[in-house]
């Protein structure tokens, strides 16, 4: 199992401690929280600095934000609300250079060590380990999520649960609820068999219980609430202890 976590203070000490922490990977959230890129870049340092993996979760399914996160190093994007087939191929295209993409070229930005890394040797690499992680938040996704597994520069795939669930007419319900655990199991034994992995959120539980439930459901990468929320469940933890 990989965890990770939602950066949503923009502080680049949550990295680090995350890093130091042994966590496998972050990610940065510019859709809802209110981080810009001149934070982002801050973050994706301490992420290097710490040996995490540094995600960007850009606000939409466009090219410049998509560029922007990848110039200032992150490591992939995770895009919102992605349903068919060509928004996860307009996401993919983002992240590559031409010919297989439309990637705008800059060779003095962070993600090129602001130039000592060679174009040409950044440019081979960047098309071949930029990761995409389209988050399927609709019924929409669900509906086509064979096809979307079909998309070969995806290796990761997030199932969005709480859109998806207002989305499927069950607003709030968790994979404890038997409907969504049945399509649980079934997305992930149709990821595996195409050789996929899915990434999900530890939400509305925080807990080591609800964690391994999610586990024993398929699921391999599990994002385990915000910085916000775990700060705030810890707080709360040590209040109610010490009063």
């Amino acid at each position: 199992m990989l965890i990770g976590t939602q950066c949503f203070t923009g502080h680049p000490a949550v990295v680090e401690i995350l890093g130091h922490g042994g966590w496998d990977w972050v990610s940065i959230d510019m859709e809802h929280a209110t981080t810009d890129f001149a934070q982002v870049e801050h973050l994706v340092r301490a992420a290097r600095l710490s040996d995490i993996v540094a995600l960007v979760r850009v606000s939409d399914n466009q090219p410049i934000l998509i560029s922007k996160a990848l110039d200032a190093g992150a490591a992939g994007v995770i895009v919102p609300h992605v349903s068919s087939v060509d928004d996860l191929r307009a996401a993919v295209e983002s992240t590559l250079y031409p010919p297989g993409g439309i990637r705008g070229a800059c060779s003095t930005t962070g993600a090129t060590s602001y130039g000592a890394l060679p174009w040409k040797e950044y440019v081979e690499a960047a098309n071949k380990g930029v990761v995409v992680v389209p988050l399927i938040e609709d019924k929409a996704g669900v509906d086509n999520f064979d096809a979307l597994l079909k998309v070969p520069e995806v290796p990761v795939y997030w199932i969005g649960i709480t859109d998806l669930t207002v989305s499927l007419g069950l607003p709030g319900a968790d994979f404890w609820h038997p409907e969504l655990i049945k399509l649980a199991r079934s997305l992930n034994e149709r990821a595996a068999a195409a050789g996929k992995e899915l990434m999900i959120a530890a939400a509305p539980h925080l807990r080591p219980d609800y964690i391994k439930h999610l586990a024993s459901l398929g699921f391999r990468l599990i994002s385990v609430g915000t910085d916000l929320s775990m700060y705030r469940q810890a707080i709360n933890a040590i209040a109610k202890e010490i009063r």
